[in-house]
C-alpha cells in the first residue's frame, strides 16, 4: 500500500504544488513589474521637476560652463539637489555630462570623475542626450548586493542639451520589494505545505480501508480462517462505502473456505474412522492366526502361511500409517516446543528406525555435535526425521550408508539426513514436498509434505540437495529459542517414546 500511497501523493501533490509555485511566481513577477513601472514614473517625475526648474535659466547657464574654479556654484547646485532629494525621498540626485562625468552629486562625488555605476545604463542616458527624452534604466543588482534603478532627464539651454539629471531609486522601495518577495515565498511554501498535509491526510483516509483489507487477506493467506475479513487487526469493524462490495466478497470467500475445510476434515475423519475399525479387526485376527499357526502341528505349508500372515500385517501397518498421514495433513496440531538434548533425541529416533535400516540392509551412522541442543516439538520433529530416514532406506541399496548429523550454526540448529542412494532428478526436487506427489508405486505422497509443514511451523526451512547416482541430503534448518527451559529428564524422555512407535 505504500507504493499506492506514493503514487497518489505524486499524482495529487506534485501538480498542485507546481500550480501553487507557478501562481506565486506569476504574482511576484506581476507585482514586481507593477511596482517597478510605478517607481520609474515616480523617478522620472522627480527628475523632470528638477530639470524644468534648472533649464533655460541662470542655473543652466552656469552648468554649461561649470568647472573646478566654480566651487560656490557647485555648492549652491548641490544644496538645491539635496533639498529636492530630501523632499522626494529618493536615494540620490546627480548632474552629469555626455561623457558620464560628474558635475554635481548628492553623494559628493568628485567633480569630473566618471560615474561608473551608470555605465550599465549607457543606452538609456545616451538616448536622453541624443533625443532629449526622459528614460529609465532597468532594475539591476550590483556586486555589493544592492538594487539600482535610475531615471535620466535632460537639462536644456536655448534648445540645446547641456547635461542630464539622474534620479536614483530610494532604499525604501527596494526594502519593500524584498519584503514582498519574502512574503510571497513564505506564502508559497505554506501553500505547498498545506497541499502536502492535505494530500497525506487524504491518501491515508483513502488507503486505510485498502490496507485493512490487505491485512485481512494476509491473515487469510496465513491460515487465520476464524477472524472475519471485515474486522481489522485490532478487532474494529471495517466498513467503507467504496469497499463494501469487495470486503463482502472476500468475507463470503472466507466463509466458503472455512465451510469446505470443515467438510473436508469431517470427511477425512470419517474415512479414517471407517478404515481404522476394520484395520483393527484385521490386525487382531492376523495376530491370533499367527499364534495358532506357530503352535500348530507341523504342516508342510505352515511357513508359507506364516509368510502370508506377515505380509498382511505389514499391509495393515502401512494402511495405518497412511491414515495417520492423512489425519496429520488435514488437522495439524499446535506446537508444544521443548528443549531437547540433540544427541539423545536423535539416538532414540535411530533406535526406532533400526528395523527399517536392517530390512533395507544398509548402514546407519550418527555425527552429532557434542552438547548440541534443540528447541522443538519432539513429537512432530520426530515424525519429520522418521519420514526422511525411511525415504532414505527405500532409496538405498545393500551396504549403502545413511548418516544423521546435527550441529549448531549461529542461532540455528541443523539436522541433516544424508544417504548414498540413487539420488533424485533435479526437475523432481521441487515437486517432492507437494502433497500427494510420490516417485514410488506405493506411498501416500504426504511424507515430505508433512515434513516441510512441520519445519515451517517451527519457523525453519526444509532444504533438499541431490544428484543422480550420488545420493541425497535433506536438511532441517531450525531456529533455537534459548528462553525455553528443559522440562523433562533423560529418563522421562526415554519413557515418553512408545514401544514400537511408528511416527
Amino acid at each position: 500500500m505504500h507504493s499506492l500511497r506514493a503514487r497518489m501523493m505524486t499524482a495529487f501533490v506534485l501538480p498542485t504544488a507546481a500550480i501553487v509555485v507557478v501562481l506565486v511566481a506569476v504574482a511576484y513577477i506581476s507585482a514586481r513589474q507593477g511596482m517597478e513601472d510605478e517607481l520609474a514614473q515616480r523617478l522620472a517625475a522627480v527628475g523632470q521637476v528638477v530639470a524644468a526648474d534648472m533649464s533655460d535659466g541662470i542655473d543652466a547657464s552656469q552648468i554649461s560652463r561649470l568647472d573646478e574654479s566654480m566651487p560656490r556654484v557647485r555648492s549652491r547646485l548641490y544644496d538645491r539637489l539635496e533639498a529636492a532629494r530630501q523632499a522626494t525621498g529618493v536615494r540620490r540626485i546627480f548632474i552629469f555630462d555626455r561623457e558620464a562625468g560628474s558635475l554635481v552629486d548628492t553623494e559628493e562625488t568628485a567633480f569630473g570623475s566618471t560615474l561608473y555605476r551608470i555605465q550599465a545604463d549607457r543606452g538609456e542616458w545616451g538616448s536622453t542626450f541624443a533625443d532629449g527624452v526622459t528614460t529609465t534604466g532597468p532594475l539591476f543588482q550590483a556586486e555589493d548586493g544592492e538594487f539600482h534603478k535610475t531615471a535620466y532627464v535632460p537639462i536644456f539651454l536655448d534648445g540645446q542639451i547641456i547635461a542630464a539629471i539622474g534620479v536614483e531609486a530610494s532604499a525604501t522601495y527596494f526594502d519593500l520589494l524584498t519584503g514582498f518577495a519574502t512574503i510571497l515565498t513564505l506564502l508559497g511554501a505554506l501553500g505547498v505545505g498545506v497541499v502536502i498535509v492535505i494530500g497525506l491526510w487524504f491518501s491515508k483516509l483513502l488507503v486505510r480501508p485498502v490496507d485493512a483489507l490487505v491485512d485481512a487477506a494476509g491473515r487469510l493467506a496465513d491460515g487465520d480462517m476464524k477472524t472475519p475479513l471485515d474486522v481489522d487487526s485490532s478487532g474494529r469493524l471495517m466498513r467503507t462505502d467504496e469497499l463494501d462490495f469487495l470486503t463482502d466478497s472476500f468475507e463470503e470467500m472466507r466463509r466458503s473456505i472455512v465451510e469446505r475445510d470443515q467438510q473436508m476434515q469431517l470427511m477425512l475423519a470419517g474415512i479414517a474412522h471407517e478404515v481404522r475399525n476394520p484395520l483393527g479387526g484385521m490386525e487382531l485376527f492376523c495376530g491370533l492366526l499367527k499364534e495358532d499357526l506357530q503352535v500348530a502341528a507341523a504342516i508342510d505349508d505352515r511357513e508359507k502361511k506364516l509368510e502370508m500372515v506377515g505380509r498382511i500385517e505389514r499391509e495393515v501397518h502401512y494402511l495405518g500409517r497412511v491414515v495417520g498421514d492423512f489425519l496429520d495433513f488435514a488437522r495439524p496440531e499446535g506446537l508444544k516446543p521443548e528443549r531437547l538434548d540433540g544427541g539423545l533425541f536423535l539416538a532414540e529416533i535411530a533406535d526406532l528406525v533400526a528395523s527399517d535400516v536392517s530390512n533395507a540392509r544398509c548402514r546407519l551412522e550418527m555425527e552429532i555435535e557434542e552438547g548440541v541442543e534443540l528447541t522443538a516439538d519432539p513429537g512432530r520433529i520426530r515424525r519429520g526425521v522418521l519420514n526422511v530416514i525411511r525415504n532414505a532406506c527405500q532409496a538405498c541399496s545393500a551396504d549403502d550408508l545413511i548418516v544423521i548429523r546435527c550441529r549448531a550454526v549461529d542461532a540455528a540448529r541443523i539436522i541433516e539426513i544424508v544417504d548414498e542412494g540413487d539420488g533424485i532428478a533435479e526437475e523432481q526436487i521441487e515437486k517432492l514436498t507437494r502433497p500427494f506427489f510420490t516417485t514410488r508405486e506405493k506411498g501416500s505422497g504426504l511424507g515430505l509434505s508433512l515434513t516441510r509443514q512441520i519445519i515451517e511451523d517451527h519457523g525453519g526451512r526444509l532444504e533438499i540437495e541431490s544428484q543422480i547416482g550420488q545420493g541425497t541430503t535433506v536438511r532441517f534448518r531450525l531456529p533455537f529459542d534459548a528462553s525455553i527451559q528443559a522440562s523433562r529428564s533423560k529418563e522421562q524422555v526415554q519413557e515418553a517414546v512408545p514401544q514400537g512407535w511408528l511416527g
